[in-house]
């Protein structure tokens, strides 16, 4: 395959082509776009303007002669702002298609670098038309605003079978210009495939050409009809999987016993309000997998893929997306730490500096007590009260008994054992509600709750099969702690799988927090409410999301402005929030059901019992006392025992 630049000028964009290319003086055969130059000119003048730019393909028999006279007529109208000419020879045809594949390349850059573009293909080969058909898909080389127009002699059936045959002509914005006379009155025939219509998929002759007439439309339909406003309540097939609260299915039963499946869920009832609008019905196909999802997509089988995916440009690569509605904002959950037996409950209540304070106020308050009782009452009273004593009345009152009645009734005594007493009643009942309060509601130990700290934690995070894009995207990172979480993902069979590997081996889930908080809500919570799970309070990347779509799709501008509607109006929210709400009354309700142990625990006021976890320290502190009380009982009968038998 060879590319010849067939015009003295090749202009894009702002550089319009010279007018003063002189045509061949040499004789030429008279070939067939010479002969429909004028059919060409017509359709070309009536559909395009003077900011688009021209790509004429040819398979090698059109004359650089017949190229001119189709430029000279635009010339006359409103000149293309560019030409491009390729040519494919036929020798070359049946090649590997490395030269094809550049050519295209090369038509996709001047599309690309240009405000609009039409391209003409001209050749009376039908191979090389279903070529053209297939390098354009393969190579991307149209979109919707790209006019495809082909030029071709051919029957009237084998150029239905070839529009039919093929995603190029039967659904991109293409028409067939087919000369039906071989004369040099030449008569054309203008044909468009429309694959929705209110007979069916059909090819309709949408204008006819004749030079006595000019060129006459013959239905409603204008040239480059657009085919995706009204789908005349054809089957669209989509692809999913369960990802509520976005996509899910029920079961609901009816009264003579049968059970339905029906689909729902944010994204499905979106589609439903586009097919309403767009006239067409829903087909789910079915799929095994997520990578299944989108390969239906890929070939074509699917139109979309109807739950959000994140857009990431790997996946770029193999589809593209529809208008970006949803910002999925991807969180982690963690199994929420257990309260850890501590024999040390009955010293949390206060701080080391408290803790300090208090002894030195019980070692420092017997010295003044002792000394007004020794300076200020008789010689009785001074030989009854002593030190041994008066630290048993500070322990004693600090633990909240009563006074003995050995101490004197002076007025300094008196005010110093008052003074004492209410120290000791503030401690006491600070020290009985901070105990309290840490039994029945301990402060748990530290949990994750942002990117840095699941780094920082060290654990395995797991994620569904399509996380693998994930993992890739964050090896690609340059963030450290991205990095580090793209070495730790662990692809597992489905979410249910990473959510109880969650629970038992500690790990991390992560996958979108709405997804999460509504699987934590109907799977993962006990009986008086509390759950098992917690998500992350940080999310880890708001994961800008929509629906796979094959590329060039199109229907796509149809689509996104369908999605735009709905997400501007408020209703992709509304839908949201019904989920979440349904989610959590079904929750509630089948809480009620519990036993009624359960019940009778809720009637109780939703008493919580302490535990052995809980009161692990006075437990202990009763054990330790009673083996130390029983040591000191031992060793005072020892004692008793040797001085008995000294005597």
């Amino acid at each position: 395959m060879a590319v010849m630049l067939l015009l003295l000028s090749f202009a894009i964009l702002h550089l319009r082509v010279s007018a003063s290319v002189k045509p061949p003086v040499f004789a030429e055969k008279q070939g067939i776009l010479i002969q429909a130059s004028d059919a060409v000119n017509a359709v070309l003048d009536t559909v395009s303007d003077s900011s688009c730019s021209l790509v004429l393909l040819s398979d090698g028999s059109t004359s650089s002669s017949s190229i001119y006279s189709v430029y000279q007529g635009m010339q006359s109208l409103a000149g293309p702002m560019g030409v491009g000419v390729f040519e494919v020879t036929r020798e070359n045809l049946n090649d590997t298609g490395a030269q094809a594949g550049h050519i295209m390349k090369r038509v996709r850059e001047l599309r690309l670098l240009s405000w609009c573009v039409t391209v003409l293909a001209v050749s009376e080969e039908p191979q090389f038309l279903v070529s053209v058909a297939e390098w354009a898909v393969r190579h991307r080389l149209l979109v919707w605003a790209t006019r495809l127009l082909v030029l071709t002699r051919l029957p009237l059936e084998e150029l239905k079978h070839i529009m039919v045959s093929h995603w190029t002509f039967s659904m991109m914005n293409s028409m067939v210009l087919n000369v039906e006379e071989r004369t040099d009155s030449a008569r054309c025939g203008v044909f468009a495939h429309l694959p929705y219509s209110d007979l069916g998929p059909s090819t309709v002759r949408v204008a006819t050409w004749s030079r006595a007439r000019g060129l006459q439309l013959l239905s409603p339909l204008s040239l480059f009809p657009q085919k995706f406003l009204n789908f005349y309540g054809a089957t669209v097939n989509v692809t999913a999987l369960p990802f509520p609260p976005y996509w899910d299915t029920v079961e609901e039963s009816a009264p003579d016993g049968t059970t339905t499946k029906r689909f729902t869920g944010t994204d499905y009832l979106m589609l439903e309000a586009i097919a309403e609008a767009l006239n067409f019905s829903i087909q789910v196909l079915s799929t095994a997998n997520w990578d299944e999802v989108t390969d239906r997509v890929e070939d074509r089988t699917s139109f979309l893929a109807n739950v959000i995916y994140a857009v990431f440009p790997n996946r770029l690569l193999r589809y593209d997306y529809s208008y970006m509605f949803e910002y999925a904002f991807h969180a982690f959950t963690m199994a929420k730490p257990a309260l850890k037996p501590r024999w040390q409950s009955l010293y949390y209540p206060l701080t080391d500096g408290v803790w300090a304070s208090i002894l030195a106020v019980v070692i420092i308050m017997p010295l003044p007590l002792i000394l007004i009782v020794r300076m200020g009452t008789g010689d009785f009273i001074k030989s009854a009260i002593g030190p041994k004593l008066a630290v048993q009345e500070i322990i004693r009152t600090l633990l909240g008994q009563d006074l003995s009645g050995y101490f004197p009734s002076t007025h300094s005594c008196r005010l110093l054992l008052a003074l004492w007493l209410v120290f000791a009643f503030i401690v006491g009942t600070a020290y009985r509600g901070n105990l309290t309060a840490s039994l029945t509601a301990p402060k748990y130990p530290a949990r994750p709750e942002t990117l840095k700290e699941l780094v920082s934690a060290g654990a395995r995070v797991t994620m569904p099969p399509y996380g693998a894009h994930f993992r890739d995207f964050f090896k690609q990172s340059d963030s450290s702690d991205f990095k580090t979480l793209g070495e730790r993902v662990d692809i597992v069979p489905t979410a249910a799988d990473g959510l109880e590997q969650a629970i038992t081996r500690g790990q991390a889930h992560m996958e979108a927090r709405r997804y999460l908080q509504l699987v934590i809500a109907q799977k993962f919570t006990r009986a008086d409410g509390s759950t098992r799970l917690y998500v992350g309070r940080e999310s880890v990347f708001p994961g800008l999301s929509a629906w796979p779509i094959p590329h060039d799709a199109p229907y796509k501008p149809v689509l996104d402005r369908c999605i735009m509607a709905i997400v501007e109006g408020g209703l992709y929210e509304k839908w949201s929030a019904d989920m979440v709400s349904r989610a959590r009354e079904e929750s509630r309700q089948k809480q009620q059901l519990k036993t009624d142990a359960v019940e009778s625990e809720e009637a109780d006021g939703g008493t919580r019992a302490l535990t052995l976890t809980h009161m692990q320290g006075p437990l202990l502190l009763t054990l330790l006392g009673l083996a130390l009380a029983g040591v000191t009982f031992a060793l005072e009968i020892l004692v008793v025992w040797c001085l008995a038998a000294r005597t």
